[in-house]
């Protein structure tokens, strides 16, 4: 089942990227809600680097709000340069490759999420835990008949 199964049946795609040379107040805009990685291309759309909603916290300590939620002074982003910020040349895996190369990496290495590209690293989709441990109840589930 695990062993089997590539990373193309679950990876999310399209994927919500930024561009290297975008704004902070972009990247900003784009980690609201649920979005927590996002991935950073160039001009090729290949993956130069990774951005995560805990990179945005280091750079600007939130604080709680009462209803449970995060606020921090956006103006504080302005004097940032995101490719200074920025995971540079994260890891990345393939369509091709299997769930369980994915999982391991994660375990491994802490990962949040691993970027999907091409041989090329032009960017494909993207695997969060979240995706693979969806995945993984829906194959535990009975079949329904």
């Amino acid at each position: 089942m695990f062993r089997d199964s590539k990373l193309e049946k679950i990876m999310i795609r399209p994927v919500i990227c930024v561009n290297e040379e975008d704004s902070f107040d972009l990247v900003e805009k784009k980690l609201r809600g649920k979005i927590r990685h996002l991935p950073v291309v160039d001009s090729k759309g290949r993956v130069v680097g990774l951005f995560s909603q805990r990179d945005l916290f280091r750079i600007v300590s939130p604080h709680r709000t009462e209803e449970g939620g995060y606020v921090y002074d956006p103006a504080m982003l302005y004097d940032f340069i995101l490719k200074r910020q920025m995971t540079p040349e994260p890891f990345t895996l393939t369509p091709e490759d299997p769930v369980s190369r994915a999982l391991d990496a994660m375990i491994r290495n802490r990962y949040g999420c691993i970027p999907i590209t091409d041989e090329k690293k032009v960017l494909l989709g993207i695997v969060t835990t979240e995706d693979i441990l969806k995945w993984a109840l829906a194959q535990l589930q009975p079949a329904k008949t």
